[in-house]
């Protein structure tokens, strides 16, 4: 089987992800697709960019509800997130730190699942990155 080109997933995720930031049904539509594996898939892909756009796709669906971040949590995107806390890609840190930010905002279980993935210390270093909006991201996500 061939592979897609890398900009065609990029392309598919920067659509995904506008589709999900605008409202939950939004949000939700993506879900029920059965888009988030997917992005998670993406996620672990070689290339920055691609991490980067689907960890943002990731957050936007996060962002709503506790059910859409479960969606995510159940995909097993935290793993994979928690792992991309230390790249040397700001804009992907910013994304990784936001989307885990979006996940653990919602419940206690949803910040213990984050957690229970070895984010700390990682995360406390990123307070001293030096990108302002990783600083921000870490710091709401630790919030």
């Amino acid at each position: 089987m061939e592979e897609f080109d890398p900009t065609v997933k990029e392309s598919a995720a920067w659509a995904l992800s506008y589709i999900a930031k605008h409202t939950p049904e939004l949000a939700m539509a993506v879900v029920e697709v059965g888009a988030v594996p997917l992005l998670v898939l993406c996620v672990q892909e070689p290339e920055p960019t691609l991490k980067r756009i689907s960890a943002s796709a990731l957050s936007e669906i996060c962002k709503h509800s506790p059910e859409l971040a479960q969606f995510v949590v159940d995909a097993g995107a935290v793993p994979f997130l928690a792992q991309l806390i230390n790249h040397q890609d700001s804009q992907l840190k910013r994304q990784v730190c936001s989307c885990l930010a979006n996940i653990s905002k919602h419940t206690i279980d949803l910040a213990e699942i984050v957690v229970d993935n070895d984010i700390f210390p990682k995360i406390l270093y990123r307070l001293k990155d030096s990108d302002h909006l990783v600083r921000k991201y870490a710091a709401i996500c630790i919030r």
